[in-house]
C-alpha cells in the first residue's frame, strides 16, 4: 500500500471509531426511550389494574425489572459517552498538565479494564443462565443478563474512542459530545 493511502487510512480510523461510538450511543438513547416508555406504561397499567379493577397483571413486576435493568446498563454507557459520571478529579486538576494527562490516562486505562471485565464475566453469566427460564414470563434468564456484556462493550468502545482521538484532557471536563 502506498504511503499516502496508509496515512489517509490512519487519519480516518479515529474519525470512524468516533462515528461508530456516536451512532451506537444514539441507538442506545433511543432504545432507552422505548424501554422507559414501556416501563412507565406497564407500571401505570399495573397500578390502574390493582386500584380500579382489583386485578393484578401477574407478569408485570418481572418485565418491569428486566426493562429497568436494561435501561440502567444502557444509561451507564450513555453516561460514559457524555462524560457524565461523577469523578473525583481534584488530584488531576492540581497536577501540572503533563502529569494530569498521565493520571487521566491511567484512569481511562483502569476504566477500560473494568469494562472489558464486564464483557468477559457478563458473557459467562449469560452463557450459564441461558437455559434457565424466568418464573412469570418464561423468558431465558440470559436475556436480562445480556445487558452486562452489551453495556461493557459499549463503554469500552466509548473509552477507546477517547484514547484513539487523543483528547483525554478535553473529555475529562466536557464529555465526548462536549
Amino acid at each position: 500500500m502506498p504511503q499516502a493511502r496508509k496515512d489517509d487510512a490512519e487519519a480516518k480510523a479515529p474519525v470512524m471509531l468516533d462515528l461508530l461510538s456516536r451512532e451506537l450511543n444514539r441507538l442506545a438513547e433511543w432504545v432507552m426511550v422505548v424501554l422507559l416508555a414501556a416501563l412507565t406504561l406497564l407500571a401505570g397499567a399495573q397500578i390502574a389494574g390493582r386500584f380500579l379493577f382489583a386485578y393484578s397483571i401477574f407478569w408485570s413486576d418481572e418485565l418491569a425489572r428486566f426493562l429497568l435493568v436494561w435501561s440502567a446498563f444502557l444509561g451507564m454507557s450513555v453516561g460514559v459517552r457524555r462524560g457524565a459520571h461523577p469523578a473525583v478529579d481534584s488530584l488531576v486538576r492540581a497536577l501540572p498538565p503533563g502529569a494530569a494527562r498521565v493520571a487521566f490516562g491511567a484512569a481511562l486505562a483502569c476504566s477500560l479494564l473494568f469494562f472489558l471485565v464486564m464483557v468477559g464475566y457478563g458473557t459467562l453469566l449469560v452463557q450459564r443462565t441461558w437455559l434457565q427460564r424466568s418464573p412469570s414470563l418464561g423468558l431465558r434468564m440470559g436475556l436480562p443478563y445480556l445487558a452486562v456484556p452489551v453495556a461493557g462493550l459499549l463503554m469500552s468502545l466509548h473509552t477507546t474512542a477517547v484514547v484513539v482521538r487523543g483528547e483525554a484532557t478535553r473529555t475529562s471536563t466536557r464529555g465526548l459530545d462536549g
